[in-house]
């Protein structure tokens, strides 16, 4: 269900709130697709900017567009390497919340992920009650989930 469904869903309200830039790096499938529907439903506070990229060229895009305020990203992207990506992220801004979405992974290839910084593991398929609680921390505002 999009935002634009939702009752009582008024769209002058929903440009006038506070925007959160979400960088979406993952291949595209169908998951994506829903996962980018999933962000008009939570119900934050905040109007989400999602941008998805899929290869190193589109990140580099995405990343124009300003800094994000939380990245979702498959480190088992076809084209990108998104463990080497995230390490460039790190080195650039520690402070950037990341959430690891991902299917099946080696335990040695998770615990690298791990070292490297995350805020949150969230295995594929993707259980998006646990992922809207996660994204609520971050932005700091109360979640259906937790309530």
């Amino acid at each position: 269900m999009s935002a634009q469904r939702k009752t009582g869903w008024n769209p002058e309200t929903w440009r006038n709130l506070p925007g959160k830039h979400v960088l979406i790096l993952d291949d595209p499938s169908d998951q994506m697709d829903t996962l980018k529907g999933y962000f008009g439903r939570f119900e934050h506070g905040v109007r989400y900017d999602l941008f998805a990229a899929s290869s190193g060229p589109e990140a580099a895009a995405a990343m124009r567009h300003g800094r994000p305020d939380l990245i979702l990203l498959d480190p088992q992207m076809k084209g990108l390497n998104g463990l080497a990506l995230l390490k460039q992220v790190r080195a650039l801004d520690s402070s950037i919340p990341v959430i690891v979405v991902t299917g099946k992974q080696a335990t040695g290839a998770v615990v690298e992920v791990l070292n490297v910084g995350v805020f949150a593991y969230v295995p594929k398929p993707c259980d998006f009650q646990q992922l809207e609680h996660l994204v609520a921390l971050i932005v700091g505002a109360p979640s259906r989930a937790a309530s």
